[in-house]
């Protein structure tokens, strides 16, 4: 009996023995409820993303399903990190090498394909090297959103009685007017015409806002030159309209957020992206006695919300590797489909902006200005270009 005992002890150990080797070489091997509390744990891999916090909603939500997946790359865990920033922003850290105490990204998420193309240039000027690799791998756009105008309903009638075709033009007239909204034909009370934008040095609305106001100004949409940044004339317009902005948001989120909060005494019109006007308008509906609505312009510009993966010092082939598993997870029908729920137009164009559901954002917020058809899209500018205007808006406007 002593002898069977020792033999069943001895078998124990072997099996447990073998569950380990097996264990740390092809990692988890099944189910365990009792599992060994020794033997090395699979190093996880880190994907750090850096993202534009228009879309933090659908981003959270995202990775917490990616997560319940229990992804992998070679038997390892693949882990998501987010942090949110605003566009400008990332790209300064990056360029600057400077993350302080956190990871640096392996991913970026900017709310524009834009800033990308500045990133490419600062940091080839700076180190001579590529950050951003060729290819189709390198660079997807995830979701996109198209900048409107937003005001409140009384307000915008009488801005735009014959609906926003000279949109521009009339906001910088009613901006200059000394009679505020009693020369638009306005009630005396509503004082003068508040006009609301980012700051173009901190966020992409900022930027895509002051390029419709030069494109407006000339009446185009592409072709915008250096010489039309350094007319006189296109200055002192712009100068003017800027004047009737009472401050400059650094987030597109928090700024949609006061329009809300504060009402048409803060702002009676705003720039801001589609998904967060969409966001807001049920919390909008009766708080001022009256509803928002949204405008879009004749011609604007999408946001796309490029996944970009770094080619950089700091990312390894392992990141980058699990970078194009999440991005794949993210450009998924299922995920694409949630993009919907935060207001987004789903990058995947088999993936249908309206559909049969009442609660969908295009069939329940219509009768509020929101529409499918964006319009024409105006070009962005070489990087040359856009740094003059932003140098421009610096020296002339910056407050």
């Amino acid at each position: 009996m002593r002898r069977l005992s020792q033999l069943v002890a001895i078998g124990y150990i072997l099996i447990c023995l073998a569950t380990l080797a097996g264990t740390a070489v092809y990692g988890p091997l099944g189910y365990a409820p009792f599992p060994l509390p020794i033997g090395p744990a699979r190093t996880p891999v880190i994907v750090t993303v850096w993202y534009g916090t228009e879309k933090e909603a659908w981003l959270t939500a995202a990775v917490e399903r990616y997560q319940a997946t229990a992804p992998t790359l070679n038997r390892r865990p693949i882990q998501i990190e987010l942090k949110g920033l605003g566009s400008r922003e990332m790209i300064d850290q990056i360029v600057q090498q400077q993350w302080g105490t956190g990871a640096p990204p392996t991913v970026i998420s900017p709310a524009s394909s834009l800033w990308v193309e500045l990133l490419k240039s600062d940091w080839s000027t700076r180190t001579n090297t590529a950050i951003v690799a060729d290819g189709p791998d390198a660079m997807a756009p995830l979701v996109l959103t198209p900048l409107v105008l937003v005001a409140w309903e009384e307000r915008a009638k009488v801005l735009w009685p014959r609906g926003p075709t000279n949109v521009w033009h009339d906001l910088h007239d009613a901006l200059v007017d000394p009679q505020g909204w009693v020369g638009r034909g306005g009630p005396g009370t509503w004082g003068f015409v508040k006009f609301g934008h980012t700051s173009p040095l901190t966020s992409n609305s900022g930027v895509q806002t002051l390029l419709l106001l030069a494109y407006g100004f000339y009446n185009k949409g592409s072709k915008l030159s250096g010489g039309d940044i350094l007319n006189p004339q296109f200055q002192q317009w712009l100068t003017e309209i800027e004047q009737g902005v009472p401050e400059f948001g650094d987030s597109t989120g928090t700024f949609m957020t006061d329009m809300v909060r504060f009402g048409p005494s803060k702002y009676d019109v705003v720039a801001v992206y589609e998904n967060l006007a969409i966001q807001d308008i049920a919390a909008a509906q009766g708080r001022w006695g009256q509803a928002i609505r949204i405008y879009y312009p004749p011609a604007t510009l999408l946001s796309d919300h490029p996944f970009v993966t770094l080619q950089a010092p700091w990312t390894t082939p392992e990141q980058r590797a699990a970078a194009a598993q999440f991005r794949a997870f993210l450009l998924s029908r299922p995920i694409q489909e949630l993009a919907l729920q935060s207001g987004f137009r789903p990058a995947d164009p088999s993936v249908a902006i309206v559909t049969n559901d009442p609660d969908n954002p295009f069939n329940k917020y219509k009768p509020f200005g929101v529409q499918v058809d964006i319009g024409q899209q105006v070009e962005v500018p070489p990087t040359d270009v856009l740094n003059t205007l932003l140098d421009l808006w610096r020296r002339k406007i910056d407050r």
